[in-house]
């Protein structure tokens, strides 16, 4: 991908100009781009001597215009010192001489040191090219240094695009070595989304390698995001109480709130839009095929045959009843509401029926607004 745009604009020619016209214009500026040729400005850049051409960086940055033109003392000086990489600055000048950047040929780090320069000298479209190209690129591998980049420079869409992206590969990241060097406000921003879906326990794993990475950093506002109800006993007891980042009481109330059968702080993505159909002939049926973490609030049963019915969904490892229901000979349809919770499990159990076949149940898994 390459950035094909201009920071400034210019008057409009009544004059046609063709493909290879423009081509030429481009090539010819490209042989000034850091020639000594009509140069009359030399940046020094670890101790590289690069020539330019003031109208040129001028003309196409404000950055550039305010300091060779304005009343920076460099407006006066004809070599100019500055403390930036040189490899990086060099395809900044290429871009301000011939409007293109070889986006795809660098890797993330790269491009995030191109935008750096970008954002300083106020090259806004080549910001604006940089965050499409990152957008269109965001993997495993690369989406923890983006986003701190995205949230660095207030790219509010990118960051948005990142966190989805992690939502969607939870597990992985947890994996990634990247994760340990999110920044903690990253970090938060991750553990605080109902919907980073990955077993607490192993979130908090990680938690507790980040803060081996980051010793300087005050963990107390990072593990506020850490959902102990969400843990087994056993975790709770012996992973999460070693380390101590926790006070016993916080431990115990954790355990309480498992014990109550209350609806549990949870991390968990909503049921997609398209139905989930369970179908089939039981005396009891119990499904486990709800995407994990999913959120619904009610459900429509359909039985066939006479039967005293329960129904259970499974929240946080704690079956809860949600109705009871009677059905005729002929069989009924039911819709059974309920406060929104995660389910990774229906039941449904048919009692006191004198009956030996086995009943159709249909189950059909919603959430409603």
């Amino acid at each position: 991908m390459s950035a094909n745009v201009n920071e400034a604009s210019s008057p409009g020619t009544t004059m046609g100009t063709s493909t290879d016209d423009i081509d030429l214009v481009v090539l010819d500026m490209g042989r000034l781009c850091m020639n000594e040729l009509y140069s009359d400005v030399e940046f020094l850049v670890e101790e590289q001597r690069l020539p330019a051409h003031r109208n040129i960086l001028a003309a196409r940055s404000e950055y550039f215009r305010a300091m060779l033109y304005g009343d920076m003392a460099e407006s006066k000086e004809r070599e100019i010192r500055l403390e930036v990489p040189v490899e990086t600055f060099k395809m900044i000048m290429r871009y301000i001489y011939t409007g293109t950047l070889p986006l795809s040929t660098l890797a993330v780090e790269g491009i995030i040191g191109v935008l750096e320069l970008a954002h300083l000298y106020g090259l806004q479209n080549v910001e604006a090219a940089i965050k499409k190209h990152l957008q269109q690129n965001l993997a495993v591998s690369n989406i923890c240094m983006i986003l701190d980049e995205a949230r660095r420079y207030s790219m509010d869409e990118l960051t948005k695009e990142c966190l989805n992206f992690m939502d969607r590969h939870p597990s992985d990241l947890l994996n990634q070595e990247s994760f340990e060097r999110l920044s903690k406000e990253s970090l938060e921003k991750v553990l605080q989304r109902d919907t980073f879906v990955a077993p607490e326990v192993e979130i908090f794993k990680t938690l507790c390698k980040w803060r081996l990475f980051n010793p300087s950093v005050d963990i107390k506002t990072v593990i506020s995001h850490i959902r102990l109800p969400l843990m087994t006993f056993k975790e709770l007891v012996y992973v999460v109480r070693p380390t101590g980042l926790f006070e016993p009481d916080q431990i115990l109330n954790a355990i309480d709130q498992k014990c109550s059968g209350n609806i549990l702080p949870h991390r968990c993505t909503v049921l997609p839009g398209e139905e989930v159909i369970f179908h089939g002939r039981y005396k009891y049926v119990t499904k486990s095929h709800l995407e994990e973490g999913s959120v619904i609030n009610c459900m429509t049963v359909t039985v066939s045959g006479e039967g005293k019915w329960k129904v259970f969904v499974n929240s946080s490892d704690i079956w809860i009843l949600v109705n009871t229901f009677d059905s005729g000979p002929k069989g009924l349809t039911k819709e059974i509401h309920f406060k929104k919770r995660p389910v990774g499990k229906i039941s449904i159990y048919r009692i006191n029926t004198s009956s030996n076949t086995l009943p159709e149940v249909k189950i059909i898994p919603k959430y409603t607004v």
